[in-house]
């Protein structure tokens, strides 16, 4: 699916000059990845992200822009689509559009990565529970 990242991956690019393959070369990745990112197949993580804004020397949240629209849209789908028993379980009031930025930068992080956010998180609210 084609989003905006993938349009700004693009977007950018050609304004530097590049080809997918240098882009590939200078990030250390495949070129096909690549094109996935700038197809929408994939997405990269935000670490890659960064990486990308680096070799188009650029700041990575020009490479976000207008993704509220899309998130809006994924949350709405959620929202909307069918409840099976497993999705209820998990299933909370209307999401805000700060839980909706954090379930994407948490999906964009690794396993590990998820693991010590929510390590910290359960640290940070025990020790916050104590204050209340």
């Amino acid at each position: 699916m084609y989003s905006m990242i993938s349009y700004w991956l693009k977007y950018y690019r050609h304004e530097c000059g590049l080809t997918q393959q240098q882009v590939a070369d200078r990030l250390k990745i495949e070129r096909s990845t690549y094109t996935y990112y700038e197809t929408g197949k994939t997405k990269p993580d935000i670490n890659t992200l960064i990486k990308i804004a680096k070799v188009y020397n650029i700041n990575y949240t020009q490479l976000l822009q207008g993704i509220e629209d899309e998130l809006e849209a994924a949350v709405a789908e959620i929202h909307s689509g069918p409840a099976d028993e497993d999705s209820l379980k998990y299933r909370t009031h209307a999401t805000t559009k700060y839980e909706v930025e954090l379930l994407f930068v948490v999906r964009n992080l690794s396993p590990k990565q998820r693991k010590e956010v929510m390590a910290f998180a359960k640290k940070f609210l025990a020790e916050n529970e104590d204050e209340k």
